[in-house]
């Protein structure tokens, strides 16, 4: 890895990681590069020093290799409080007018199959089919969509997933554009979900998985009477994901306090959070930063001149020397601090501190265990 400056040249087929900038008298992390061609940086959520990130609408949040959208987070209850449908709609745009039901008075349900359209059961069009199976009751329509995802007014969490037409296949939007009376035009959910006790949070599905997700869905799951949220291969989870990147309790999203906070359960492959935004290092605590496939941890330290340990300005000192002046600087650091001692160990650190090479120097065994002397050499 290589630090450069803000004028240097990047060299050639470097991978730029991020970058440093400082701005009112503080350090902030950011991005290589402000366009979106830029790789994403990931914050680890178990090395933060609170052991948790507060959660926001629009984050995104990484588990293994499967990834979730924070939709939509409810604290208090209000009155006409539901969970909003909100996915990235492609199918096809719905609409019904109250000032045409009479054109439909012969018009038949492909369901029910029955004739007429009224305010309280409207005839739509949900899908791209024609002819006779066109058109379907709202009610019936919301009927068959129950049925599939298995919904039922007792449950205090669900998941929903656009369903499609088994004829068409194209699938059903969320919404329906109504038009009333007076030509304005309201927006109603064609699928009535169930009333989830505030505080609640929804999380969108961003992996297709062909096995247990074939499209993304929406979790919505009340934290109401302190409930943990718990994310994870295990049965007992809320959000189950089943795949070998997932640990059995990845991880967990409380509420306290007012806020959602999302917490990392030790999983082997660690919780992240994408960066939406620069972020500032704090001299209390260290962050961790993965970008692709690497990770770094910064933190600030003090400056050399302002009463630091020693290590600090020989360090400084070592930028721009050899590969062997550094290993030579880091072994004596090693045998200088080692517990064993003696006048051998002490020429030994003072032929490597002087610039020899650590593989030509004698090795000159501590009372007289040759053994220790090559573990000291090795490390």
């Amino acid at each position: 890895m290589q630090m450069l400056g803000q004028h240097d040249a990047v060299p050639a087929n470097a991978d730029q990681l991020l970058r440093l900038v400082q701005k009112d008298g503080m350090f902030w992390v950011d991005k290589a590069a402000p366009n979106n061609s830029s790789k994403k940086l990931w914050l680890v959520v178990r090395d933060l020093a609170t052991c948790g990130q507060r959660l926001s609408e629009g984050d995104i949040i990484k588990l293994g290799r499967f990834k979730f959208r924070v939709r939509q987070m409810v604290a208090t209850d209000s009155p006409g409080t539901q969970a909003e449908l909100k996915l990235d709609e492609t199918g096809t745009q719905v609409s019904a007018d109250l000032n045409k039901l009479s054109e439909f008075s012969s018009t038949m349900c492909r369901i029910c199959l029955l004739e007429g359209s009224t305010e309280d059961d409207l005839l739509i069009s949900p899908c791209m089919c024609k002819g006779s199976i066109e058109y379907v009751h709202l009610g019936c329509l919301r009927h068959w969509i129950k049925g599939r995802l298995n919904l039922s007014e007792s449950s205090t969490s669900f998941f929903y997933r656009p369903l499609s037409c088994e004829l068409c296949k194209a699938v059903y939007p969320a919404y329906l554009n109504i038009t009333n009376t007076a030509g304005q035009i309201e927006r109603m959910p064609i699928m009535e979900v169930p009333r989830t006790k505030p505080p609640f949070i929804a999380l969108e599905n961003m992996v297709r998985d062909a096995q247990q997700h074939s499209s993304r869905g929406l979790h919505v799951i009340s934290l109401a009477d302190n409930k943990l949220l718990k994310l994870g291969r295990g049965h007992e989870s809320d959000v189950r994901i089943a795949d070998v990147s997932i640990s059995r309790c990845h991880a967990t999203i409380r509420f306290h306090r007012g806020q959602f906070v999302l917490e990392d359960h030790n999983s082997k492959f660690g919780t992240l959070i994408a960066m939406k935004k620069p972020r500032a290092l704090e001299p209390s605590s260290a962050i961790s930063i993965q970008v692709g496939r690497t990770v770094l941890s910064l933190s600030l330290q003090p400056h050399p001149d302002a009463g630091s340990s020693e290590l600090a300005p020989r360090l400084s000192q070592m930028v721009g020397g050899s590969s062997q002046d550094e290993r030579a600087l880091r072994l004596s650091l090693l045998t200088r601090s080692s517990s064993h001692g003696g006048d051998a160990n002490d020429e030994v650190g003072r032929r490597i501190s002087d610039g020899s090479d650590w593989q030509t120097a004698p090795s000159i065994p501590p009372h007289g265990n040759p053994s220790d002397a090559n573990r000291d050499a090795t490390l």
